[in-house]
């Protein structure tokens, strides 16, 4: 999950690291509580903000209201502005850019630093080092003394919040010497969910737009049951072909795959790591919730660990629940561990239109069989 720029503050702040004096704005008619010269900055989680005009600086209290009012309701970058950060200005003289994330290649936390910070900070030149968790300052990039004293603040945030990303551009000095995050880009690993019952955001997806009901719903389905995931990674799309995919890679392979055989996916989900017949359950009965529905793709590598009995068995047990039945083709392409008592149970199954394919078939083409009968069913409808 992606936080809003007010949210990754806090979290700093909680760890001792400085932020300028903020308020939250939804009105023109909210009451200031910080200084002149203030900037207001549209809360949305794209970035390039300042470029779509989503930062504004205001001098006066004269200007605040109309200010406030020219940015509510904007759209930046796709998403409409429904909170503003007012913030005071901190007078600085040099900008920096700090974050720490993860690298896969490394398979541990790094460090990536740059003099100079602020926009445009893509082009220019940074330097990215292994982080040592254990003793910062045996880190081996050359910090300035201030930041250098910081640093284990920040890697205390990092780590005890269970972040995969936090982003501070610019990090300044101030006149007086103190340094500040001027501002926080953060996301936080939502397979941790489990060790932070503090972590009561609002619901939020893609940057752009809101979550849908179901993307709300489906995100709940892992909470406080940890056999596998189902419905973690969850969104609508328009088409009119439901997905349950399983795996990370395997399913984004899927997906170009449907589309390539002219298919269109009615949503993008996975279900992996050998999750409970209840949770898959749960998740086909959101994914099949949708409306216009011309065909329903089960699919997926051939698993490790993943109990094919166990998970198609929920998901047949979610298709007899529904009312009415589902009558559109429902394409299963799955392989991997009990995946013959699977399909042998499968076999008997005469309530739907199932068409079922193990190994032996690619992925590629069942995304094409999908494809072709899905149309089908349509073409019986008009």
């Amino acid at each position: 999950m992606i936080l809003y720029e007010f949210e990754g503050k806090k979290l700093l702040s909680d760890k001792g690291i400085k932020v300028p004096p903020f308020q939250i704005v939804d009105s023109a008619t909210n009451k200031v509580r910080i200084k002149f010269p203030m900037v207001l900055k549209a809360q949305v989680l794209s970035g390039k903000r300042k470029d779509a005009g989503g930062i504004i600086f205001v001098n006066k209290k004269e200007e605040f209201k109309s200010k406030v009012k020219k940015l509510l309701g904007k759209k930046i970058n796709g998403e409409v502005v429904t909170e503003i950060l007012a913030e005071e200005i901190i007078k600085h003289r040099r900008e920096f850019y700090l974050a720490l994330s993860y690298d896969t290649g490394s398979r541990g936390p790094v460090l990536t630093f740059s003099e100079s910070g602020g926009t445009g900070i893509e082009t220019r030149e940074s330097k990215i080092v292994p982080l040592d968790t254990l003793n910062p300052k045996k880190t081996k990039v050359a910090l300035p003394g201030k930041i250098q004293k910081i640093l284990p603040k920040l890697i205390k945030s990092f780590l005890d919040n269970d972040l995969l990303l936090l982003e501070i551009n610019p990090l300044v000095i101030d006149e007086k010497g103190n340094v500040y995050a001027l501002d926080a880009k953060v996301k936080l690993d939502d397979s941790a969910i489990g060790r932070h019952k503090e972590w009561t955001y609002s619901p939020r997806s893609i940057p752009g737009r809101s979550p849908t009901r179901r993307e709300i719903a489906a995100k709940k389905i892992d909470e406080g049951d940890y056999r596998g995931t189902a419905g973690s990674t969850y969104f609508d799309l328009p088409g009119d072909i439901a997905v349950l995919a399983s795996g990370g890679g395997a399913s984004l392979t899927a997906m170009d795959a449907l589309v390539k055989a002219g298919g269109a996916p009615a949503n993008y989900t996975e279900y992996s790591g050998n999750p409970s017949k209840e949770k898959v359950a749960k998740l086909t009965k959101i994914v099949l919730s949708k409306k216009g529905i011309n065909g329903l793709w089960v699919v997926g590598a051939i698993a490790n660990f993943t109990n094919i009995f166990e998970t198609l068995t929920g998901f047949i047990e979610s298709l007899r629940k529904m009312n009415p039945k589902p009558d559109y083709p429902v394409v299963i392409r799955r392989g991997g561990p009990h995946d013959k008592e699977a399909f042998d149970m499968l076999k008997k199954v005469k309530d739907f239109d199932l068409h079922l394919y193990g190994e032996k078939t690619s992925i590629a083409e069942s995304a094409k069989i999908m494809s072709r009968l899905a149309k089908k069913y349509a073409s019986t409808k008009k």
